[in-house]
């Protein structure tokens, strides 16, 4: 069976479909390195932490390297970096790899589909994302699988507008860009991607408050809402100042990019906005408040969340692989020769 796989800055998911149900399997794209010790590999194995050892250091994985990150008051480290591998971090390429064995697993059979998520370049920074694809491309090669990426804004419109007829303009909020696709009938008219995201809004309310980008992390992921009646001199109030200030960004880079004669005329386009950065309570709200003020030059119908704004990439590429093999499946049957024989 194909898989879906959104490769994140802050998190990588896999999708699988089994029988009416889609199985999600996610790690943070993240860890921690410390000092080799006996007694810390026994405790590590002991308690199934994701590790791997290398000389007289171990890398601490996915979702374990936060909680030893707030324990110990030490910063993860990210093999990704503003949505792309991490051109600073010399151990991006086998910290990734680990993780997304662990998430994808084995092939099935040999050259089974996979379809990976990949940002556009982004409009605000020069910064081309094409190293990236084509590393996560070998390495899902090497692991067996016949990968092919697909843009993460149009996996937001495979994933969210079926009813829609793959019409309309996909959002995804990730944690290092934000990427953005427009869509008529699942071809896409317009896609770029901005070089901010949830990273920034941590980073810039950490810088804010004097408290470490982890901890801020953690405020933002537990039970953060957008209400903006928390203290603004606290982490919460810092964090919606900069919410706020990213959505504006994001509309203002909208509204320069689309072309009039982009938009069918007449055509009311749907909105739908996901990603982990979006997953706090208010967002939807707010989101849809920013841009029905703004003057963006195409009329809107409706705005409106993904379900399961963290699983929505995933589950798009999903939607693609699956497409695609039931497409090639076709065409090989159309190619079959024909050996009836007239009586």
């Amino acid at each position: 069976m194909p898989q879906g796989l959104d490769v994140g800055t802050m998190n990588l998911l896999s999708a699988r479909q089994d029988g009416n149900e889609t199985v999600f399997v996610q790690q943070r794209n993240s860890f921690v390195e410390i000092d080799y010790s006996d007694m810390a590999e026994q405790m590590l194995s002991r308690s199934d932490v994701l590790h791997i050892r290398k000389d007289d250091r171990v890398y601490i994985v996915g979702d374990d390297a936060l909680n030893f990150a707030n324990i110990f008051s030490e910063e993860t480290r990210r093999p990704m970096q503003a949505g792309i591998l991490s051109s600073d971090e010399q151990s991006a390429i086998p910290m990734i790899k680990l993780i997304t064995e662990q998430v994808v697993g084995q092939p099935e059979f040999p050259n089974e589909r996979l379809f990976f998520s990949v940002p556009a370049d982004p409009i605000d920074a020069d910064v081309s994302t094409l190293y990236h694809q084509k590393t996560i491309e070998s390495l899902l090669t090497d692991m067996g699988y016949s990968p092919e990426p697909i843009n993460e804004g149009m996996a937001v419109i495979y994933s969210e507008l079926a009813n829609r007829e793959f019409t309309g303009l996909g959002i995804s909020f990730g944690a290092g860009m934000t990427n953005v696709c427009l869509s008529y009938y699942a071809v896409p008219v317009m896609k770029f991607s901005i070089a901010r995201g949830g990273d920034w809004i941590d980073e810039q309310a950490a810088q804010a408050t004097g408290t470490p980008v982890d901890k801020v992390t953690s405020v933002k992921e537990e039970d953060f809402a957008l209400n903006f009646e928390t203290d603004v001199g606290g982490i919460e109030g810092a964090l919606s100042i900069y919410y706020d200030n990213l959505l504006d960004y994001v509309i203002e880079n909208i509204i320069s990019e689309v072309d009039e004669e982009d938009v069918e005329e007449g055509l009311d386009v749907p909105v739908v906005v996901t990603g982990g950065t979006s997953s706090p309570d208010g967002f939807e709200e707010l989101f849809a408040e920013r841009i029905n003020e703004s003057e963006i030059p195409f009329s809107i119908s409706d705005v409106r969340q993904a379900e399961n704004p963290l699983y929505s990439v995933a589950q798009g590429a999903l939607v693609a692989a699956r497409s695609e093999e039931e497409r090639e499946g076709q065409n090989e049957q159309a190619e079959e020769p024909d050996t009836a024989t007239e009586k």
